[in-house]
């Protein structure tokens, strides 16, 4: 049996794109079997789920300890019981792998690889899913990591199924609920091992950040004990300001604060982390 498993704290395009895996190789006569991990998840991505009619909490069970062959979506390498034989991906990384099947390339989202170009081996509901997690992964085409050719198809094929391209835009703008300092450290946990680097790094999205500098710097207070407790070297919160779409980056380390602005919407797989993931192998190369 394949078990398709995506990344740690699953947001919507690592849900949905393991859903329609699942879905697809069942067709196709394979086993497969999507599988999330985690005892938590974000409430936003599963509510947002639940109302395009998937339940992510249907897939939460442990990993079993037999020797299973796993499938990765949207993301490219996991500690488990058993072979890694596939990734399909869009976290273009310079390390190189050699599963047995890899595909890892540039796109709006993972559901768009396995969807585009595809569409007749979907139903319209899957097709609509693909769509969403599209437009959540690019914060509704605004990222910088969103391609051209992908926009066109999000438009084009809205308008050939006729689906509401103004709601997906605004549930794609996901604003957080940051109702609790909390959600800084763990709105879009993920974790990161680059050389003999520990690093760990947070995404959320709010409107108007100057009105959030207090929360902020109550927040970096939680940032720096659960980087004392993790024994990390580095934390990155990556704030996106919708107000104006912009971008604020920022790196702690033990030590120290620093920040990134930017005048766009940024990706933290695709442009900020790869940055990292470069800086700590040349340091580890000296």
């Amino acid at each position: 049996m394949y078990v398709i498993l995506g990344h740690e704290n699953p947001d919507v395009d690592s849900i949905v794109s393991g859903v329609l895996l699942e879905r697809y190789l069942n067709r196709h006569g394979k086993e497969a079997k999507f599988i999330i991990p985690d005892l938590y998840l974000d409430k936003e991505s599963v509510d947002l789920c639940l109302s395009y009619g998937i339940d992510p909490r249907e897939h939460q069970e442990s990993l079993s300890s037999d020797n299973n062959q796993y499938i990765l979506v949207d993301h490219h390498e996991r500690d488990v019981l058993g072979d890694i034989v596939g990734v399909i991906d869009h976290h273009p990384t310079v390390q190189k792998y050699s599963y047995p099947y890899y595909r890892n390339e540039e796109a709006s989202s993972t559901a768009c690889l396995l969807v585009k170009g595809m569409e007749e081996e979907f139903t319209r509901d899957e097709v609509l899913l693909a769509l969403l997690a599209t437009m959540v992964d690019t914060i509704s085409l605004h990222s910088s990591k969103t391609k051209e050719e992908d926009i066109k198809w999000v438009k084009e094929t809205c308008q050939k199924y006729q689906f509401d391209f103004h709601k997906l835009y605004q549930d794609g703008l996901c604003l957080t609920d940051l109702s609790s300092p909390d959600v800084y450290l763990n709105h879009g946990l993920k974790n990161y091992s680059f050389a003999d680097q520990k690093i760990a790094s947070s995404s959320i999205s709010l409107y108007d950040i100057s009105k959030k500098e207090n929360d902020i710097t109550y927040a970096s207070s939680l940032v720096f004990d659960y980087m004392r407790e993790n024994s990390l070297d580095q934390f990155i919160m990556v704030i996106h300001d919708m107000k104006d779409f912009h971008s604020t980056i920022i790196y702690y380390s033990p030590n120290r604060i620093t920040f990134s602005n930017y005048d766009n919407i940024v990706s933290r797989g695709s442009d900020i982390i790869p940055q990292v993931e470069r800086r700590c192998l040349v340091k580890d190369r000296k």
